[in-house]
């Protein structure tokens, strides 16, 4: 009866492995974005098949999910090659690893062999702002120093490909304070550097940039729209210190109306008018 059991479980071992004969895995690391036909590697080398039984075992690579065929095989060179642009962001987005699994399959006896391609990122994405330009509003009151963190740059790649800061264009009033880190992302900060006069400036048009840290470096830009708001800082003035005015069928009695001028005027600042009446 052992006997019996023991013989069953081989069996099922043996055709368990002639369903899934999984030999050596090979592993390659490659740049994103390379062309069509460039030369991963010599797989049949490094794997060491017989390069002359390729085609007769019909060698093939598939995909563990059936999904886009990214390689293909050179049965005359055993290279495997690009056949699909292998764009790393939309492989795996912000992963910090990006892996591709592929296989290489051989008939007769059937074979296999997992494939994993290590796709390494280039700095192939500008740092760009959602807006195409950002608008703030400032109190012309506010006191120096005040500070006004400012909407974030977006990269598609990773690492120091990414956006590593931000700079502004020189101007009279405000000023970069660097950079401040959010969540793992970087944010700019407006600073206040010298106080605001509407009377002088209603608008301002200040450009900020954000940069990676790749090779050769990219960069995106935005406009700052900055609105001075107005504040009750100035006094209602006359262009003169002194009037006169006429007004008709003003009685000596002085009618309200008189008196509400005379009121009017004084509040002015006028002190040196005079009322004449007229018929």
């Amino acid at each position: 009866m052992e006997r019996g059991r023991f013989a069953l479980l081989c069996d099922l071992a043996f055709i368990f492995l002639l369903l899934h004969p999984v030999y050596g895995d090979v592993s390659y690391s490659i740049p994103e974005e390379m062309k069509r036909g460039s030369v991963i590697g010599n797989i049949a080398k490094d794997l060491g098949l017989d390069l002359g039984r390729l085609s007769a075992r019909k060698a093939r690579i598939d995909t563990e999910d059936n999904s886009v065929k990214y390689c293909s095989l050179n049965l005359n060179t055993g290279d495997l090659i690009v056949q699909e642009r292998i764009d790393r962001e939309g492989l795996c987005a912000k992963k910090a690893s990006c892996v591709l699994k592929q296989e290489l399959v051989l008939e007769n006896p059937l074979e296999l062999h997992r494939i994993s391609i290590h796709v390494q990122d280039v700095n192939d994405n500008s740092p760009q702002f959602k807006e195409e330009s950002l608008k703030i509003e400032i109190q012309e009151s506010v006191g120096k120093g005040a500070r006004f963190l400012l909407n974030d740059a977006h990269d598609g790649d990773i690492g120091e490909n990414s956006v590593q800061g931000y700079s502004l264009q020189q101007n009279d009033h405000f000023k970069l304070n660097g950079t401040a880190k959010t969540g793992g992302r970087k944010y700019g900060e407006l600073v206040l550097d010298k106080e605001l006069d509407r009377e002088d400036n209603k608008e301002m048009m200040l450009l900020l940039t954000a940069f990676d840290g790749g090779s050769p470096q990219r960069s995106g830009t935005v406009v700052i729209h900055v609105t001075v708001l107005d504040a009750n800082d100035n006094v209602p003035v006359f262009s003169q210190s002194s009037g006169r005015c006429c007004l008709r069928s003003l009685y000596v009695g002085m009618e309200p109306s008189a008196m509400w001028l005379i009121m009017v005027l004084q509040m002015g600042g006028i002190k040196g008018f005079r009322l004449r009446r007229s018929a």
